[in-house]
């Protein structure tokens, strides 16, 4: 198994409009880089929307919590629940570990939201997806 990791920003009207393209059925779902409704389904999205790719749920848990660090400045509440804390960390470590896909979302200050996702693959929800990277190799063969 290995993890990747998708980063969405945008003001929450841009995810209103898009909402339809959250969604599989959605007209423009594999085009549109709102995060979808499942987080498995970032893996039916182009590769190109790939943040990056780990092989160790820590490297991937790692990678959110330094997006969070990237972003806490902008936080639109110094509530602790959204920090990356040690108990948080081990948290999303152990689900990965397990196959279970996470995802932090923040609002930040005024319209703005940040999702911050680290996806399973192969992906226990689907597992008939393919890796979006398989597909991209294809693709440039």
């Amino acid at each position: 198994m290995h993890y990747h990791g998708y980063f969405w920003r945008g003001t929450q009207h841009e995810r209103v409009q898009e909402q339809a393209n959250s969604h599989i059925n959605g007209p423009r779902f594999h085009q549109s880089p709102v995060p979808p409704i499942k987080i498995c389904w970032w893996l039916r999205k182009p590769a190109y929307l790939i943040s990056d790719t780990w092989d160790t749920p820590e490297e991937a848990t790692q990678w959110m919590a330094d997006q969070y660090k990237a972003i806490q400045h902008e936080l639109d509440t110094d509530s602790p629940y959204w920090k990356p804390t040690e108990e948080r960390y081990a948290a999303a470590i152990h689900d990965l570990s397990l196959g279970r896909d996470i995802t932090w979302n923040y609002h930040l200050r005024g319209d703005t939201r940040v999702f911050v996702a680290a996806v399973c693959c192969p992906n226990g929800w689907e597992d008939t997806l393919r890796c979006p990277l398989d597909a991209l190799a294809v693709h440039q063969t």
